[in-house]
């Protein structure tokens, strides 16, 4: 059974608005029942009372003298769910637009930016953030023995969830072949195709494109990714790519 605290604490309600709002639930009306309910002084519980309202949790019924507070709809609940993500999504969006201007404004140093990210905790949060990538695709190459394979599922699965939720689409060349359930379940909006055998068994690092970066990330044991900032260099290495992609073969479905 689910707890009820739990869900309204991700709600981000306090302590003292969960403990009035579930008085409320169980049928306390009046601001004295509800301070008898909770335990809680009074002006704490106005005050949540108060915040609860502004949230449009509860609405106030009768005069001031004789004021009774009633629970609003229970699917309010999902509309601050709605809500926050609407805000959330708003934010982020406002973050890539001050992102490019400053870019813009910095556009005249074309020198390349190379950063060096070290241990696994490294290596998995500069992969995190490519989900963040403008151009909302990424064209990756993934050897045999790759980072991704000797970390475990538990990892890829919700990097992939994540990005797929983020709405990015991606081109991937596999160099060993992926479990059917795996790729109906995560890849519906990816092209994948598997590399020449000698070749995805060559090399260890798995290399991601995107935007205007390149990102290596070695195998597990050497632990260590390196992010490439360059528009020549990703000019480069999207031609080896594409070259690498039409000596690919698409996975059957």
């Amino acid at each position: 059974m689910i707890d009820p605290r739990m869900v309204l604490s991700r709600l981000e309600l306090s302590e003292a608005e969960i403990d009035v709002y579930l008085a409320m639930l169980h049928g306390a009306r009046a601001a004295r029942d509800i301070v008898h309910v909770t335990n809680r002084s009074r002006p704490t519980v106005y005050y949540a009372l108060n915040s609860l309202e502004q949230r449009g949790l509860l609405s106030k019924t009768g005069l001031e003298e004789d004021q009774r507070f009633r629970i609003e709809p229970l699917d309010r609940l999902k509309t601050i769910v709605r809500e926050r993500q609407a805000t959330e999504k708003q934010t982020v969006g406002e973050i890539n637009q001050f992102v490019r201007q400053f870019q813009q404004e910095r556009s005249g140093d074309q020198k390349p930016q190379v950063s060096f990210y070290e241990g696994v905790a490294g290596v998995r949060s500069v992969i995190m953030e490519t989900m963040y990538c403008h151009s909302r695709h990424i064209d990756s190459l993934v050897p045999s023995h790759n980072f991704f394979a000797q970390l475990g599922p538990d990892f890829v699965t919700r990097y992939v969830e994540m990005r797929h939720k983020m709405g990015v689409k991606t081109r991937a060349v596999w160099g060993t072949a992926i479990e059917p359930a795996i790729v109906r379940r995560y890849y519906d909006i990816s092209e994948i195709r598997m590399m020449p055998k000698k070749l995805g068994d060559g090399f260890r690092t798995t290399i991601f494109m995107y935007d205007d970066s390149v990102l290596y990330i070695s195998s597990l044991a050497s632990g260590y990714a390196l992010l490439v900032s360059s528009a020549e260099h990703r000019e480069l290495m999207t031609a080896l790519y594409e070259t690498v992609w039409a000596a690919s073969k698409p996975l059957k479905r």
